[in-house]
């Protein structure tokens, strides 16, 4: 266990090193471009091996706790890396092998913010392109910004599962109104996002409610199934 803790540590840092060189421009004086693109090269080479599935979606949706709780991990256990709300490691992707298959990367991407829509800036900053397979998050409803990431990840021609997470918090919110049921509650909102998903010609959405939280409870479970089902 110690062997692979420390192994997906050199993972992780190997692709944000990745995903950085990919990105940003270096100055000749710091490396040379035959260098910078001999490097490029290995790291990107090494990242096909992998088939890389992104983590992406609104703001403080809950990207960084699901991906630990697909990775078995309690954020409130002792030990548990600390994280800042909506952002990823210095404002990069993280990466973590999945334990249900060794062959998987799960991608924790920053969020998606309303400004980045137009000229396709997220698009571009996180190489939305170079994925796999996706998770789009939501914690609230379906806002332009996700159905902008739907519209572009259906027109590259590959496919999602959609988490609505924190589904926990708006249950224990919302059941102290009058005539509360949670199974109607809970049809209305996966009806809601269903509908909104397929006005845009997703004909067939994968909508699950979850909590990262709570594994046992909701549609997680089904969630982790139709997951490991799709490799």
């Amino acid at each position: 266990e110690m062997m692979m803790f420390f192994y997906e540590i050199f993972i992780s840092l190997k692709n944000s090193i990745s995903y950085y060189f990919g990105l940003v421009q270096v100055e000749p004086i710091q490396c040379s471009p035959r260098r910078k693109v001999s490097l490029k090269k290995s790291l990107t080479s090494t990242r096909k091996q992998y088939i890389n599935v992104a983590v992406t979606g609104s703001v403080n949706s809950g990207k960084s706790t699901l991906v630990d709780a697909m990775r078995g991990i309690d954020e409130e256990e002792e030990g548990a890396e600390p994280r800042a709300a909506g952002v990823s490691y210095k404002g990069l992707p993280q990466s973590y092998i999945y334990p249900g298959n060794s062959r998987i990367l799960l991608w924790d991407l920053p969020g998606i913010e309303a400004s980045e829509i137009k000229q396709h800036a997220y698009v571009e900053k996180v190489d939305l392109r170079s994925y796999d397979f996706f998770i789009l998050t939501s914690s609230g409803r379906m806002d332009d910004e996700l159905l902008y990431l739907a519209k572009e990840i259906s027109r590259m021609g590959k496919s999602f599962l959609f988490a609505r997470t924190k589904i926990d918090i708006y249950v224990s919110d919302t059941q102290q109104q009058h005539n509360f049921n949670q199974g109607d509650l809970l049809r209305e909102i996966r009806k809601h996002f269903c509908k909104k998903l397929q006005a845009i010609g997703i004909h067939f959405p994968h909508v699950f409610l979850l909590s990262a939280l709570e594994p046992d409870k909701f549609d997680f479970q089904d969630f982790i199934e139709a997951f490991n089902s799709q490799f």
